[in-house]
């Protein structure tokens, strides 16, 4: 069972995708220094049933798996997930510090994990917004057939112009899953599982700012909080283009 499971992993490494919540933050102030903040959650709990299918599938057997099946796979994904020690997280936390670029500082950071549920949240201070390009956190060593860190550079590609009058924040739509779409397989029943996993995915880009907005492509406005929300089915509706200059608002100052 070890090697047929060790196949099916390879392929849920592609599609943990679908458990993520990723949520990315700015608050400025008018001289665009301010906090940012970064957040993932990760619910493995859906790939069970799906691992269990694969693995019987695999194994030539047909219906659904029996509970003794969904435990085994349950099992197998719990000793494939990467686990990380609280004395990991603190000695990540403290790497992370060491290595932000001055003006950088780190004003919290929290892990959480529950079985197959893991969360991390991590909150900055910056004196300028466009130091935030140089944060990169800490790796969590291997990942096994768990989840990795699809955003190990979370604002390394926001763009701020100052363009006399007007300031232009830019961004791209984070897409857990670039990189993997080549790697699905052409199986429509297994697209169609995969899907059904990903269903979750939420990402989201949240911007509070005391200025005026002259243009954006936020979905919704709470206040001076600006916010884009995309789940699977938004995303995939998106091009490359769209994905690559999704986050954008232009303020007056």
């Amino acid at each position: 069972m070890r090697s047929t499971a060790a196949v099916a992993i390879c392929l849920l490494s592609v599609c943990t995708t679908g458990c993520f919540d990723i949520e990315q933050t700015l608050t400025l102030e008018r001289n665009l220094s301010g906090k940012a903040g970064f957040a993932m959650k990760v619910n493995m709990e859906p790939m069970v049933g799906f691992m269990a299918g694969m693995m019987k599938a695999m194994e030539g057997e047909e219906g659904a798996p029996t509970a003794e099946e969904l435990a085994a796979a349950r099992k197998e994904l719990l000793q494939s997930s990467s686990t990380v020690s609280v004395d990991d997280f603190e000695d990540g936390k403290q790497e992370l510090r060491s290595k932000l670029p001055a003006g950088v500082t780190l004003l919290d950071a929290k892990f959480q994990q529950d079985d197959l549920k893991m969360a991390v949240d991590f909150a900055f201070g910056f004196d300028t917004i466009s130091k935030l390009k140089q944060i990169t956190l800490p790796e969590s060593g291997d990942q096994g057939g768990g989840p990795g860190n699809p955003l190990q550079d979370p604002f390394k590609d926001l763009n701020v112009v100052d363009e006399g009058a007007t300031i232009l924040i830019t961004g791209p739509v984070v897409d857990p899953m670039s990189g993997a779409k080549d790697s699905l397989p052409p199986d429509p029943k297994i697209l169609e599982q995969i899907g059904d996993v990903m269903a979750g995915l939420r990402v989201a880009f949240k911007i509070t700012a005391p200025f005026d907005v002259v243009e954006t492509t936020a979905h919704r406005r709470e206040g001076t909080t600006l916010i884009w929300e995309f789940d699977m089915t938004s995303m995939q509706k998106l091009t490359p283009e769209q994905l690559a200059k999704g986050i954008s608002v232009r303020y007056r100052k």
